[in-house]
């Protein structure tokens, strides 16, 4: 946003980000307009698509963890496409925030006790 907002006539290339259209960079992604342009990582639909993933490659699966970096910007969203798809299966689904690499150890410790049938990871990274 730094850069968008500091330019209007230097094209600027995202490498990887979230939703440009929720976060302003763009108007909309078939006509973006203005300088910004690049790739996205469209996290909802993808975790959507993943969840459906997960119920095909699992015979039985009632159950799915989702670990989930709240710092990440687009965590939210990825969670809640995850959860949409998840309900529209009939799979149950416990998101485990983990805010810092320290906390993994209890997230799976919870996983384990709830019985997940499966984990799904975000796209987040735990960096320090």
């Amino acid at each position: 946003m730094a850069a968008k907002n500091a330019t209007t006539t230097i094209p600027i290339v995202m490498v990887m980000g979230g939703d440009p259209v929720a976060s302003g960079l763009v108007a909309s992604l078939a006509r973006p307009g203005g300088n910004v342009t690049g790739l996205t990582i469209l996290s909802q639909e993808l975790s959507a698509k993943r969840m459906e993933l997960l119920k095909e490659t699992v015979p039985g699966l009632t159950r799915v963890a989702v670990l989930s970096n709240p710092a990440f910007p687009d965590s939210g969203p990825s969670a809640k496409g995850a959860e949409q798809a998840a309900r529209a299966l009939g799979v149950q689904v416990r998101v485990l925030e983990v805010h810092h690499p320290n906390e993994f150890e209890q997230a799976f410790v919870a996983i384990s006790n709830e019985r997940a049938g499966a984990l799904m990871v975000g796209q987040d990274v735990y960096v320090q």
